[in-house]
């Protein structure tokens, strides 16, 4: 048997099963989202919900293969990972066929891959591995090597023209050099420095014009109504509109007349607030930081260090998404494109998230000895 069937009984089963209520949900929603778009399902209205399926199994059978490999051995080989995600971002530039503006993905056929779901996962490694070696994180040379870790992936994604996805990485450093055991004041001043120095600086020299209408049009979206403030603001409609109650399942106006764009991948969650109103929000929100909340318990009662701080960066890129995405639907972050876990339509972030959960049942099961 692939997996220690004494393993099996140390599982997280409420991890599981809030999982696949999670991805069974997503299905649902995704259905009800896309199946009156005839331009969008080549009039097939169960498409998008079977690509998310066959995402869905793959990503099981994967995760079956990542429970039966003890995490441990991982850091032994996490050099090789690392580089192999920074590889990976890297054949984008050869390899990668542009898609809504951006360079992230790579296509084979009918399949197409986002390798920077995949490159978060083997940074975590990475970045877990090196640290659980250090001992004193107390001065500001002791972050040199894990920012370089964290800031080459960035910069890569950064050159995809991805900016949602490279943004990711920089709470998820900052989460695991805190829970390594980094001086939390030099922390804040790292953090500070990056808000009014860094941050501005990027945005009048670094940023596309495109992505600083994004920020812009954050502040102020009526700038351009029919441009880049267009999408937001017809998800504070949905959102709005979907009262205490919602309309009901399947009656999303702003999707079914193809008012919100994206809405089975980035505005997901717009669709969800229409149709099932407030209480249907606040259902899915309290599932998903249900997972989040179990992915923080793993990293406590890890039996070791770097199963700790991969547990700790795994969960940070899933809070992250959820913080970002659902922000980003009632404008109180920008539009970055960053799919909601388990939820947005999309095999690249369907499978990574539960490889990333898988890796955390594989710490949550050996976290002990083995029950008899």
């Amino acid at each position: 048997m692939l997996i220690e069937r004494r393993l099996l009984k140390n599982l997280d089963f409420a991890l599981l099963g809030a999982v696949i209520c999670a991805i069974l949900f997503g299905c649902a929603m995704i259905y009800s989202a896309t199946r009156w778009n005839v331009r969008l399902t080549s009039s097939n209205p169960c498409l998008y919900v079977k690509k998310q399926a066959a995402a869905a199994v793959v990503g099981a059978v994967a995760s079956i293969v990542v429970l039966g490999i003890d995490y441990r051995y991982l850091a032994r080989f996490a050099n090789v990972l690392y580089v192999a995600g920074i590889v990976l971002l890297a054949s984008v530039f050869v390899l990668g066929t542009p898609s809504k503006g951006a360079m992230s993905w790579i296509r084979i056929g009918p399949v197409a891959i986002q390798p920077s779901e995949y490159a978060k996962i083997a940074v975590v490694i990475g970045l877990a591995a090196y640290l659980v070696q250090q001992d004193d994180l107390s001065t500001l040379s002791s972050f040199i090597v894990p920012a370089i870790l964290a800031l080459v992936p960035m910069g890569l994604v950064i050159a995809e023209n991805d900016l949602g996805s490279a943004l990711v990485l920089a709470p998820v450093f900052f989460a695991m050099m805190y829970a390594a055991g980094a001086d939390p004041k030099l922390l804040g001043l790292i953090i500070g420095v990056g808000l009014f120095v860094i941050v501005p600086f990027s945005y009048f020299f670094l940023l596309k014009e495109h992505q600083q209408m994004r920020i812009l049009v954050f502040f102020n979206p009526g700038l351009d109504p029919r441009g880049f403030g267009w999408n937001v603001t017809q998800s504070v409609i949905a959102i709005g509109s979907g009262g205490f109650a919602g309309k009901g399942f399947g009656q999303s106006t702003q999707a079914r007349l193809n008012f919100l764009p994206e809405h089975h991948t980035d505005f997901i969650f717009s669709v969800i607030a229409e149709e099932l109103g407030f209480l249907g929000a606040i259902a899915s929100l309290a599932l998903l930081f249900f997972i989040v909340r179990r992915g923080y318990g793993v990293a406590q009662s890890a039996r070791d260090r770097f199963g700790s701080l991969v547990a700790v960066g795994l969960t940070t890129i899933m809070l992250v998404h959820i913080f970002v995405n659902v922000g980003m639907t009632m404008n109180v972050s920008p539009c970055t494109g960053i799919p909601l876990p388990f939820f947005s339509a999309g095999g690249s972030s369907l499978i990574a998230t539960m490889l990333g959960v898988a890796l955390l049942q594989s710490i949550h099961m050996r976290r002990k000895k083995i029950v008899f």
